[in-house]
């Protein structure tokens, strides 16, 4: 019996010695957004949903209603609702409004944050430098006339812009355009390039046909004329195609 207790004096000294069970770390804070009321961009066409789930159609109020609110164009600006974001499965989704007052939720990663963004475009083929070096030119990448830039800083003389498709890329500042005839055509541009690639060309010519009234004058119009229809062989080139941009319009951001 004397040995039976003093096993158990020792177990139980044992075990007294064992450090406590190290805590659960705490969940990883949601990542900012940006501050509540702040104007942030959309960086490429998505969706405003009512809820943050890829769901076709979502539950309301006991309804079964479409979780699809508008589609959101690349330019378009948003008003920041909350501040962290919303984390579902592997995404992170953004609370904002719409400029037709939708309150929604879009992807995290379609969305510029940040004060200083500006718009942008070039008048004529710009250069493209992965770094703001000019030894570090990239003479496989060109920005093509009347693409809408988002400007998202700038390190003289090069400005960093975040483009439609690939990588940011950095430009040098004084081949951006940032009129405000140049920038609003290419975010028509911008428009009308996404109708035609989704099929749906006589609406991209109506919004052609819109540049046209709204922007008389501005070369990138006929820019993207030739784009969006291509003139017949033989015709002639529109005279303000072949003109170099009058003076001012190409302006340093």
């Amino acid at each position: 019996m004397k040995r039976a207790a003093a096993a158990l004096v020792l177990v139980f000294a044992c075990k007294a010695r064992e450090p406590a069970p190290a805590a659960a770390p705490p969940p990883p804070a949601p990542p900012v957004v940006a501050a509540v009321g702040s104007k942030a961009y959309v960086s490429a066409v998505t969706l405003l949903r009512r809820e943050p789930l890829d769901a076709a159609r979502v539950k309301v109020g006991g309804k079964d209603v479409t979780n699809v609110l508008v589609t959101l164009q690349r330019g378009e600006k948003v008003v920041v609702l909350e501040e962290a974001a919303r984390v579902v499965g592997n995404e992170e989704w953004a609370h904002v409004r719409s400029s037709d007052d939708k309150d929604g939720w879009i992807r995290r990663t379609s969305l510029i944050e940040g004060e200083g963004v500006g718009e942008a475009t070039v008048l004529v083929a710009a250069d493209v430098f992965d770094r703001p070096d000019l030894l570090a030119a990239n003479a496989r990448r060109k920005i093509e006339p009347g693409t809408l830039l988002l400007v998202v800083r700038t390190k003289p003389p090069f400005s960093e812009v975040n483009v439609s498709s690939g990588p940011n890329a950095w430009v040098l500042s004084d081949r951006l355009a940032t009129g405000e005839a140049e920038v609003s055509v290419a975010k028509l541009a911008e428009k009308a390039r996404w109708l035609k690639r989704s099929g749906k060309p006589d609406e991209a010519l109506a919004i052609l046909e819109l540049a046209r009234a709204r922007f008389p004058g501005v070369a990138l119009v006929d820019a993207l004329a030739a784009e969006l229809a291509p003139p017949a062989a033989g015709a002639a080139v529109p005279a303000s195609a072949e003109q170099p941009p009058a003076p001012g319009q190409n302006r340093q951001f």
